[in-house]
């Protein structure tokens, strides 16, 4: 008898174990979840992560929680962030590097910790260690650049490229833009490090301005430091045209503000809101152990001056 209820005891140990939450806030494969937590954090703040979280909550399920911590384009305390969602047991973690290249430390602790990931906008620098990477197809939006500036300038001239080596998506519409324009034509007389904010994009242009006086156009890995650069073109007096990448509310005030004489020609249309939308969707089929993509790349399309009227009412799309 007293064996009988030893093993029945042990059952029932066994049987409790099946539900119970792991250190990594996993559960044990036998049970499923009701609800979950999420870590989301992005390389640095703007609206274009913000419209990323937007998408993104409005398809997370009632009672799931959502973390969100902002990285400062900083990798090493983006790095902490990540050590925070550990600790605090998240399900799964939405991730946007702020340095494509050192995302390795991240994405071993996730893996150490059992919690799969959902990389989106830029690539980490490894994506077989992600469950599923979900962006606009960057490549694709700067070969849609190029190809306005050709429309626009059939014969060519001198251009300057404002890129962003440390994301992987700026890197990706660089070489999406100058394959467009490759044979064309065309002569880059600079590429700089403009580090895809305002202040910087200012800086480098109006150094560009300075070193070429018979610049036609730049090439803007996105509408933050085409900010810049147009802040110094206006300034200067110059008409230098700026093709650039986001679609997003700068870029399109000043296409509405400035007609279609303006500077502004083009920006390939980036929509992180349906980005966040998708990364939600996937996640949940992640951990709910259903099929899921890989890779989830989103079309961009050119919004110019032309088009402005039918794309500018909203803020992203």
């Amino acid at each position: 008898m007293k064996k009988m209820i030893r093993n029945g005891i042990a059952c029932v140990m066994v049987f409790a174990a099946c539900g119970m939450v792991f250190a990594n806030g996993k559960k044990d494969s036998t049970s499923k979840k009701t609800t979950y937590k999420f870590g989301f954090t992005e390389m640095s703040a703007g609206s274009f992560f913000d419209a990323c979280y937007s998408g993104l909550t409005s398809e997370i399920h009632e009672g799931d929680k959502v973390i969100h911590v902002e990285g400062k384009a900083d990798s090493n305390y983006q790095l902490s962030v990540i050590e925070d969602f550990i600790s605090q047991g998240c399900d799964l973690v939405f991730y946007n590097p702020s340095d494509g290249a050192a995302s390795g430390a991240a994405l071993k602790l996730l893996a150490d910790a059992g919690i799969p990931v959902v990389n989106f906008d830029s690539a980490v620098c490894d994506l077989s260690k992600v469950a599923s990477y979900v962006a606009v197809d960057a490549y694709s939006a700067g070969n849609i650049a190029g190809l306005e500036l050709i429309k626009n300038h059939p014969d060519g001239g001198s251009v300057a490229v404002l890129d962003f080596p440390a994301s992987d998506a700026a890197t990706q519409r660089t070489k999406g833009f100058l394959d467009a324009i490759q044979n064309k034509g065309f002569k880059v007389v600079a590429q700089m490090d403009a580090g895809a904010k305002p202040e910087k994009g200012l800086a480098i242009m109006n150094d560009i301005l300075q070193a070429h006086k018979d610049l036609l156009a730049v090439f803007c890995i996105n509408d933050e430091c085409a900010q810049g650069a147009y802040s110094a073109i206006t300034a200067a007096g110059e008409h230098v045209e700026i093709y650039s990448v986001n679609g997003g509310p700068e870029a399109k005030a000043a296409m509405k503000k400035d007609g279609k004489s303006g500077i502004w020609k083009c920006t390939a249309a980036q929509s992180p809101i349906q980005v966040g939308k998708e990364s939600a969707k996937v996640a949940y089929r992640i951990l709910n152990k259903e099929p899921y993509k890989k890779q989830i790349l989103i079309p961009s399309f050119a919004i110019t001056p032309d088009n402005i009227d039918t794309y500018g009412k909203q803020v992203w799309q």
